[in-house]
């Protein structure tokens, strides 16, 4: 048989278009990235719980509202009514985080892979990345719609309005820290505790009196709200009893009060939140003083940039111990509080970030007592990341 030069020239030429070919990964065209398995695109909400305990002067748009703006998924809802009785208005859960089953995440190709490979396999991942995001997006709309839905069921304004002047007799805040405690140890033995330090109570009091027992309220966030701001003494005092009676956090607002202000309360302890840093300074004041000695500025410059973080928030605990009564003693512990937060807000800390309680003399004791005196503890706490 006889082979032309123009044969073998063809040939030779497949043979070198072949190895070409081969070397840019021109045979594997049609090859794809491998894929793995299909994952759920959903959005993280620890469990929380928010109580409101409602006396017959609440206002049901008010408490409403304050549902309404600070509402999440995953969340326990329960208001009750204070009395001999207390009894729950209204007990519901919060839808959980919607979710979307997306394709799996394109595999790696080898080592071996070739540039050709490598570039379909970049290609796929930035398609996935792409469709991530936007099923995230339509995970937080099909969450907020499920929410906002839920908010709606629940008729909450509607079932407050028949509260509204009943139980003249109740709705102190000691009346009010009993009903919840009732319910806080109900739901205890029934769950146990999921929500972590993420639970919050909220007391519509008609007045700040009655007693607090010891250890009623267990690591919880307090927000009491007064239908007039009390004074800072008072507000001082209640806040004193609650930490006593067993709460972490205790705030007294009036009903004058901002309902922005309320909600980022509530908000703040129905988010995670760890403490950060807990700094103790001593000997910010003269005795029987609330002014900042000059050498204070140094010693309270550092938090203003622990607090320049997002979502940082400070607890300043005042203390105070002089001779004089009880009330004094409150008063100027707070606004020893009052004076370090001052020092915060001129130097670009929000005052919304920053919470003042006052001890008075609690806790103090003759060793070092002097020294506890002029005591001022910040407690600084971030919302983590989920």
């Amino acid at each position: 048989m006889r082979i032309t030069s123009s044969q073998c020239c063809l040939a030779a030429l497949s043979v070198f278009i072949s190895t070409i070919a081969a070397g840019c990964g021109l045979t594997d065209f049609h090859h794809k990235p491998t894929v793995g398995s299909p994952v759920w695109v959903t959005e993280h909400f620890p469990p929380s719980a928010l109580f409101v305990v409602a006396g017959g002067a609440v206002n049901g748009q008010t408490v409403s509202g304050l549902v309404a703006a600070t509402e999440r998924p995953r969340e326990v809802l329960q208001v009750l009514r204070p009395g001999a009785s207390p009894s729950p208005v209204i007990t519901s859960s919060s839808p959980t985080p919607a979710a979307i089953r997306a394709p799996g995440k394109p595999g790696a190709p080898g080592r071996d892979a070739t540039s050709y490979q490598l570039a379909l396999y970049h290609q796929a991942l930035t398609r996935w990345h792409v469709r991530i995001r936007m099923d995230g997006r339509a995970v937080a709309a099909r969450t907020e719609a499920a929410l906002l839905g839920w908010d709606r069921r629940l008729g909450l304004e509607a079932k407050l309005v028949a509260l509204r002047g009943a139980d003249a007799d109740h709705g102190s805040l000691g009346d009010e820290c009993a009903a919840a405690a009732s319910a806080l140890i109900g739901l205890q033995q029934q769950d146990g505790n999921p929500f972590g330090s993420r639970r919050v109570l909220v007391l519509f009091a008609r007045s700040l009196s009655g007693s607090l027992n010891p250890g009623e309220l267990t690591d919880d966030d307090v927000i009491v709200v007064t239908p007039f701001l009390p004074t800072s003494a008072a507000a001082s005092a209640a806040q004193a009893d609650l930490l006593r009676a067993g709460a972490v956090s205790a705030t007294v607002l009036g009903a004058e009060e901002n309902a922005g202000q309320l909600a980022r309360l509530v908000t703040a302890g129905l988010s995670h939140r760890v403490v950060t840093e807990t700094i103790s300074q001593p000997a910010l004041f003269a005795n029987s003083s609330a002014v900042l000695v000059p050498s204070a500025a140094r010693m309270l410059a550092p938090l203003v940039k622990l607090l320049d973080r997002p979502g940082a928030t400070c607890v300043i605990n005042g203390y105070a111990s002089t001779p004089g009564s009880r009330q004094l003693n409150y008063r100027l512990s707070y606004l020893r509080a009052a004076a370090v937060a001052n020092f915060l807000e001129a130097r670009g800390v929000p005052a919304s970030a920053i919470f003042i309680v006052g001890h008075g003399a609690t806790g103090l004791s003759a060793p070092g007592a002097s020294a506890k005196n002029r005591q001022v503890t910040v407690v600084i706490q971030q919302s983590a990341a989920f």
